[in-house]
């Protein structure tokens, strides 16, 4: 929503807005430096205690993936397949290109494009699945040809899983909120350490 402010009232919002960031700041640095420090001991405990994660990885096996895919129903296979390729035909057309050319003798400009080697999408999991992050975080990255695409969501959701699977993701992490953001960051023996972190929105957060 937006409505107008008087000037003493913009500096009151902004300093809420500076004391909510400090107190999220203090809760998540302790998270980020347990994950970069015992890597997957760190994830695996946070997982358990905030994702309410069962099995002995945050990586979700293939079988589950492929079962994710199975229970799908034609409606939505159908829909995830149209979506995929109106999304993958504009991914295409942002690409840039690469060129060349001879400006004068001895001088000779162009530009290269190489993909990243590793992102990873953040898939929320709150009250409705969101396949449609999967595809609109996963496709612009497969089709740049970033060689490692991964995903990461905090709760088995089928539609998300499923989706992934179709698109031939196949590193899929059920993890979430700062450890999965710390583990993508640093890296640990499971979790490859991604170039870019990317969310909903297409918000793309450096990795440190």
């Amino acid at each position: 929503m937006i409505r107008i402010l008087e000037s003493k009232q913009v500096g009151r919002l902004l300093a809420r807005k500076a004391a909510r960031f400090t107190e999220a700041e203090a809760v998540v640095r302790p998270i980020l430096e347990a994950v970069r420090k015992r890597g997957d001991r760190a994830l695996m405990e946070y997982a358990r205690q905030f994702d309410k994660l069962e099995r002995k990885s945050v990586r979700v096996p293939e079988q589950e993936l492929r079962a994710a895919r199975e229970a799908l129903t034609p409606a939505f296979h159908a829909a995830v397949e149209t979506a995929a390729e109106n999304i993958r035909a504009y991914a295409q057309r942002q690409m840039p290109r690469e060129w060349s050319a001879n400006v004068k003798p001895g001088l000779k400009l162009g530009q290269l494009v190489r993909p990243l080697e590793t992102v990873a999408a953040y898939i929320p999991a709150g009250r409705y699945p969101l396949p449609s992050t999967v595809m609109m975080t996963a496709i612009p990255a497969m089709v740049a040809g970033v060689p490692n695409v991964c995903v990461a969501c905090p709760k088995a959701v089928g539609e998300v899983f499923g989706t992934a699977e179709l698109l031939g993701v196949r590193q899929v992490f059920q993890m979430g909120g700062a450890q999965a953001i710390a583990a993508f960051a640093f890296g640990t023996r499971t979790v490859p350490r991604a170039d870019r972190i990317v969310g909903p929105g297409n918000i793309y957060v450096a990795a440190a």
